[in-house]
């Protein structure tokens, strides 16, 4: 390199020295840095990673509670993925129960209802955390819609 180009290149500035490869080798450096560090705070935070799939079935034979407990879980910060009908519309209790995981979760459901009898009953086939079976007693906590 001749002196004078050598001079040139010393007056230019360091970022327009660099090479779109480099660009992009420190773009994906930051990024990098910015997930693990968020991952590192979420899990310092001990956030979850996502909010209990929770299923609501009604078996109280009353018209649209189902609807009326899955807003009251939504509002809470749960996913309800699935409202319907229970296998029978006798229950004279709700049910919470345990389907996937740990029985906290079922607990924490309950407590957002406001009660409900918290059971085990493991099936992870269903695909959701927990499953909450609506009976009698719940139609005179439900906020009407």
């Amino acid at each position: 390199m001749s002196a004078q180009a050598a001079r040139r290149r010393a007056g230019t500035r360091w970022s327009q020295r660099l090479t779109p490869t480099t660009w992009i080798l420190l773009g994906g450096l930051v990024a990098a840095t910015a997930s693990l560090t968020l991952r590192a705070m979420h899990k310092f935070t001990g956030a979850s990673a996502r909010a209990p799939q929770v299923q609501v079935m009604n078996g109280s034979g009353i018209p649209e509670l189902a609807g009326r407990a899955a807003d009251m879980l939504r509002a809470r910060g749960l996913d309800v993925v699935a409202v319907g009908n229970a296998d029978a519309q006798s229950y004279r209790e709700t049910l919470v129960l345990v389907r996937r995981g740990r029985i906290g979760v079922a607990q924490q459901v309950a407590a957002a209802l406001g009660h409900g009898q918290v059971l085990e009953q493991h099936d992870a086939s269903l695909l959701v955390d927990v499953t909450v079976v609506l009976g009698r007693d719940f139609s005179s906590r439900a906020p009407d819609r």
